[in-house]
């Protein structure tokens, strides 16, 4: 889990380390999904007790609780469902608490400033650097056949499919981007 000593960790020539990083990996996209939704609103300093709050406490007890089995909380859902709750990759221990937390924030801060018209028409924001936009979307793009072939944990089976599904989700975004898109980048 999250939190162990530095034996444990040491453990296994290394092994536990790595997997300690790769996981912080995961903790560090909340606060990134965060930010992302309260961008030129939020306070550098309130951001960062929360990204510490969030990465050092909310992160480990979810990721303790579904990846982990502690609580018993996996052992109640099995109880009434019959299986466990599955989490691939972080969809709900990353992807769904990083936008629950942001919500709330969302809400507290408001639209961006000049995000809105006087006739209450969204006002468009065109991208500032589209180089930088292209070099963001390539690093995602490697980021996640990172995080998603590492999820499954292994180097054999499953991990080929795991890739081919990564790059077919990226495929069908980008082509129902490009067919339903207002060209918009």
């Amino acid at each position: 889990h999250f939190f162990v000593g530095a034996e444990e960790l040491a453990a296994k020539n290394g092994y536990e380390l790595v997997r300690f990083f790769f996981l912080l990996t995961f903790a560090a996209a909340i606060p990134a999904i965060i930010s992302g939704g309260i961008a030129e609103r939020a306070r550098f300093y309130p951001q960062l007790i929360a990204t510490a709050i969030i990465v050092g406490f909310v992160y480990p007890f979810f990721e303790g609780i579904t990846w982990n089995h502690h609580f018993g909380v996996q052992a109640w859902i099995k109880s009434v469902t019959g299986a466990e709750f599955h989490d691939f990759a972080g969809s709900v221990v990353v992807h769904a608490i990083g936008g629950w937390l942001a919500l709330p924030a969302v809400i507290l801060l408001g639209a961006r400033r000049n995000r809105y018209r006087k006739d209450g028409a969204v006002s468009a924001h065109p991208p500032s650097n589209i180089p930088f936009l292209a070099l963001g979307a390539w690093i995602l793009t490697v980021g996640w056949f990172g995080f998603n072939v590492m999820s499954a944990q292994t180097i054999d089976k499953i991990s080929g499919l795991v890739a081919v599904n990564s790059l077919m989700a990226m495929v069908g975004g980008t082509l129902a981007a490009l067919a339903f898109g207002k060209n918009d980048p």
